[in-house]
């Protein structure tokens, strides 16, 4: 593009609700490499349970797509995404007011759009993302940056609160070794087969309440250490066995992982959600729903945004 030109914009008819699926981040199951962990026993149902007397903090982010766009033929993306944690302490859940944010991106290929942000309106400001490719690879380095955001909000809990453990609703993401003591992610759909034919027969097993031994596999150059355990269903209902499963995930020492394992059974059963309250019960936990509510508050309103985002276009085609 020559000089600082903008490109012209035109909105997509189509509503972003129908904006491409969610990017699984985590490397395909060839290259994950499971393996049970030894120092863990036998290939066995554990149930030992172990209480944690420090807080414990829930981390989360809502993502939202408020528009897909062309900058002239590029496709284009507005997103707003807002993360934030709750806390579980002597005196009560609270919200970790610190932790709260809410950022926005456009998020386009390289050299399309001339400036460093977009600004639809007062208050309404899209930050530049450049990447390459389709909706689909421009909605993955969206969710990049959620996933480092998430992960900034655990570093700041752990400094504020030593002691704590932080909770990631998802999969951990890139995490240096310093950081990584302290934090437990845990994914509640399962979509890939984390264990192969000879280990995976134990998941059948467990009632609620109990775990699979730790194993242990390489997301790209990163060593994870990683335990399923079964959630209660009360009342109990007619779900598949997966829908009581969390994949509990951990990118500490060994040693950690085996402390944290039976203190994972000590915190998330005790916070499944109820059929009658939440339709992703038991998987979503009540903390991560009351978190999630508070989230897609401060996300704000998405009519309001289009219809902002609409006035913004009218105004430059002038």
């Amino acid at each position: 593009m020559m000089g600082s030109m903008k490109p012209r914009l035109r909105l997509d008819v189509w509503s972003p609700e129908y904006a491409a699926p969610e990017a699984q981040l985590a490397q395909p199951l060839a290259d994950l490499q499971a393996e049970p962990l030894a120092a863990d026993g036998d290939w066995e149902i554990k149930n030992q349970r172990v209480d944690w007397n420090g807080p414990v903090f829930f981390v989360d982010g809502r993502f939202r797509t408020d528009a897909l766009l062309y900058l002239d033929d590029a496709p284009a993306l507005l997103v707003s995404v807002a993360v934030g944690a709750v806390g579980l302490l002597p005196e009560g859940a609270v919200y970790d007011d610190e932790s709260f944010g809410l950022s926005r991106y456009l998020v386009a290929p390289p050299g399309v759009w001339p400036a460093a942000e977009l600004v639809v309106a007062p208050g309404l400001v899209y930050e530049l993302v450049e990447a390459e490719g389709e909706p689909e690879a421009l909605r993955a380095a969206a969710m990049e940056r959620r996933g480092a955001l998430e992960m900034g909000i655990g570093e700041g809990v752990l400094a504020r609160y030593p002691g704590a453990l932080v909770l990631h609703d998802g999969p951990l993401h890139r995490l240096p070794p310093s950081q990584t003591r302290g934090r437990l992610g845990f994914a509640k759909t399962h979509h890939r087969a984390y264990l192969g034919p000879q280990h995976a027969g134990l998941l059948g097993e467990l009632a609620a309440g109990e775990r699979t031994p730790v194993f242990t596999f390489s997301r790209g150059e990163q060593r994870f250490y990683s335990w399923y355990l079964r959630l209660p269903l009360e009342p109990e209902r007619p779900y598949v066995p997966a829908a009581t499963l969390l994949r509990v995930e951990t990118a500490a020492s060994e040693a950690e992982a085996l402390e944290l394992a039976p203190v994972s059974l000590a915190i998330f059963p005790r916070l499944a959600s109820r059929p009658f309250r939440d339709p992703r019960a038991p998987q979503n936990l009540v903390p991560v729903g009351a978190l999630e509510r508070e989230l897609g508050r401060r996300l704000g309103s998405a009519a309001l945004v289009r219809r902002r985002l609409l006035e913004y276009i009218k105004r430059e085609a002038v």
